[in-house]
């Protein structure tokens, strides 16, 4: 309970150095705590939301065979052209899927 009594001795300090007279102090924490409230529950959704960007992103997106993969060839995801690879041939025009990603790699299955 001390370190709390210390924090707004600090903020109160800090007010009376900056000027703010004692009627304005209650609005103040007021909005602080608000944003509190706010920010700190939306920035826990943000960080467990799937990841969307990156190598992680692309697996699991969708795309088209450009070539015939057989081991490798040329996919089209997420509108950029990649390199792919599938253990199964793949023949040029059909759906795929992203497996994994090593550097700019993609591992390809077919789409069902």
């Amino acid at each position: 309970m001390g370190e709390v009594t210390s924090v707004l001795d600090l903020i109160g300090a800090l007010f009376r150095f900056v000027g703010l007279e004692q009627s304005a102090w209650f609005p103040t924490f007021a909005l602080l705590i608000l944003f509190f409230l706010i920010a700190l529950p939306v920035s826990l959704l943000a960080q467990s939301r799937k990841v969307t960007t990156g190598t992680e992103g692309m697996v699991s997106m969708t795309g088209v065979a450009l070539t015939d993969i057989g081991p490798d060839g040329t996919v089209y995801v997420h509108s950029e052209y990649w390199n792919a690879v599938s253990q199964t041939p793949i023949a040029k025009g059909t759906k795929v899927v992203v497996v994994s990603v090593d550097k700019m790699i993609l591992t390809v299955e077919p789409a069902h």
